[in-house]
């Protein structure tokens, strides 16, 4: 996993672009977001509301509703598998944080916790984030990276707006959606929880958190044959 990670550390545009381009996910998102709908955009004007599919009066150029960018950071090197964390945000509180890597077990997380909480939240609450999150509606998911006492940076912010974006357990991680009582947490109804993994996984609930390509990798797994 360290590997891989190391792995996206490019140092000129075009190995960027290769790992662009060589990325499932970035197809899937660039797939749907050439396939979502159209705003227009009046001539020398900004665009209109991207919820909407009809255009303002005298718009004359289509534009795509879901703007797609790229986004370059440095890297940093002290961000490691175990210092990310994931938040929920709804209605504009932190209700929740679970390690980012949740298949993982990292013993050293669990005498940190209470710090890493501390911090996290203290930095949620800064007017500036407070001030982003609202701009997303208040309900968003937040990636946090501890890399010590009192340092603490935010990764990302995410939409999650409980019907469809950022609902998957792929994304909530340690909370699942799903379940009444993490839902409850995540919104909020419920008192604030951080979740660390406690122990490790065992080999075949790791495997389930593989697709077949990296359990091919990984664990030296075949691909059955193809039926005739």
């Amino acid at each position: 996993a360290e590997e891989v990670t190391r792995a996206g550390a490019v140092a000129s545009g075009a190995e960027a672009l290769e790992l662009l381009l060589d990325s499932e996910r970035v197809y899937e998102d660039l797939e749907y977001a050439l396939r979502g709908p159209k705003v227009l955009r009046a001539a020398g004007g900004a665009s209109g509301d991207l919820a909407a599919p009809l255009a303002p009066a005298g718009a004359t150029e289509a534009q795509f509703a879901y703007n797609v960018s790229i986004a370059v950071r440095a890297w940093d090197p002290r961000l490691t598998l175990c210092s990310e964390f994931r938040g929920i945000a709804w209605g504009g509180r932190l209700t929740c944080i679970g390690q980012y890597f949740h298949p993982m077990f990292f013993p050293a997380l669990a005498e940190k916790q209470a710090k890493i909480e501390q911090d996290c939240r203290a930095l949620f609450s800064d007017p500036v984030v407070q001030t982003v999150v609202g701009k997303l509606g208040g309900n968003c998911i937040v990636d946090f990276a501890w890399l010590g006492p009192g340092e603490v940076m935010i990764i990302e912010l995410n939409p999650f707006d409980g019907v469809c974006l950022g609902t998957f357990p792929a994304s909530t991680g340690l909370f699942l959606w799903d379940e009444p009582a993490d839902r409850a947490v995540m919104k909020g109804e419920a008192a604030f929880e951080m979740r660390v993994r406690d122990k490790p996984l065992d080999t075949p609930a790791l495997k389930a958190q593989c697709n077949p390509a990296w359990r091919r990798i990984i664990y030296g797994e075949t691909q059955p044959p193809l039926a005739a």
